[in-house]
């Protein structure tokens, strides 16, 4: 589900779609900078459209009249080699996007008429120059969309490159927004603590058969389609939800997909859409079963640490026995923070990038 929906030629509003910009949207906009902002979903859940819908917003909110002024930036990342990105191509399309002036040439039908040497594409000399360019063009924002092929890689001293190279993009005074799939958060993102301790994830997540808010509201989206498609009979999707929600696990996007496909299978054979075309352009169970497998992992790796308890004390009893007692004994100082509460709590700091 990219821009509209292929069934209704529109965006399909649902309960998931407005709590990402209810928060998410606001949080880019008002966040302050030095950290890295996560959109993360599953596939096909509209993570894009809310991206598409940042952008602009951000655009209009960090205007800035000085001379060369880039204040957002906003790239799409792709793969270059065998699945994955790569740090040097990163460098040069942020280059780009920035109208570097060495840079921007690099790839265009004008590459011939503006002669670089290959020597200045080496990586340390593209994050240097990247370096330069964000402070030059007083960048405030990057937005990087499917940033879950960032990870995309089993070599950890390449995962590690590729985030070292976008590293300069979140800094003391501009912020870093990403969206992606769930893979970047179970593929690499936690094994930096520097990079990861920068990180607000929001977790646009999906529609789940274990919770009844999320069946009723699957079933208003199911009742949406339904306006939109010859069916037979018209509640055949409202019969078929729990099956539904399932073959699609709880996505919206990948259910306009299912539908779309119903749809010009049942135009081909000249009728409506019935059980059985339903149920013949379901996708295939590998297909299901590889998503909700990374929907698994995605809501594994988020987990927030609340969920956890405490470690349990690593002392004997006879020991916490007589630390008790000791706590009895008249003169024992308080704990600490109780001591004197009312004392001043901490001072102001001066924060680097580095910290």
């Amino acid at each position: 589900m990219n821009r509209i929906s292929r069934v209704t030629n529109g965006v399909i509003k649902h309960p998931l779609l407005e709590r990402a910009r209810d928060i998410f949207v606001p949080l880019c906009r008002d966040a302050t900078d030095g950290i890295v902002l996560l959109l993360l979903g599953p596939t096909q859940c509209a993570k894009s459209i809310i991206f598409q819908e940042v952008v602009p917003i951000l655009k209009n909110s960090f205007q800035d009249n000085r001379p060369g002024a880039i204040p957002i930036v906003d790239l799409q990342i792709e793969t270059v080699s065998e699945g994955r990105t790569k740090p040097k191509w990163i460098g040069i399309e942020l280059l780009k996007a920035l109208n570097h002036p060495i840079y921007k040439y690099i790839g265009s039908f004008e590459e011939n008429e503006h002669y670089f040497p290959s020597k200045g594409r080496d990586e340390s000399t593209l994050r240097i120059a990247l370096k330069e360019a964000l402070t030059y063009r007083f960048v405030r924002r990057t937005c990087l969309d499917e940033a879950h092929l960032l990870t995309r890689t089993k070599d950890p001293e390449l995962r590690a490159a590729i985030l070292e190279s976008i590293k300069s993009t979140c800094a003391i005074d501009r912020s870093l927004i990403a969206c992606g799939g769930y893979e970047m958060a179970y593929k690499g993102l936690f094994d930096s603590a520097h990079f990861c301790g920068r990180v607000i994830s929001f977790d646009f997540g999906h529609y789940s058969s274990s919770s009844p808010h999320d069946i009723e509201s699957w079933a208003r989206i199911l009742k949406t389609y339904s306006g939109k498609l010859d069916l037979e009979p018209k509640t055949l999707l409202l019969n078929e939800a729990t099956n539904l929600l399932h073959w699609n696990n709880g996505t919206v996007g990948l259910l306009d997909k299912h539908l779309w496909f119903c749809s010009i299978q049942a135009k081909a054979r000249h009728q409506r859409i019935d059980k059985m075309i339903l149920r013949a352009c379901a996708p295939p169970e590998k297909e299901r079963r590889a998503i909700a497998e990374d929907i698994r992992k995605g809501k594994e790796a988020l987990q927030p640490s609340s969920n956890f308890a405490m470690p349990s004390a690593t002392q004997p009893s006879q020991e916490v026995g007589r630390l008790d007692a000791k706590k009895d004994e008249p003169g024992q100082r308080s704990p600490p923070f109780q001591r004197r509460p009312n004392r001043n709590a901490a001072i102001e700091v001066a924060l680097h990038d580095d910290d």
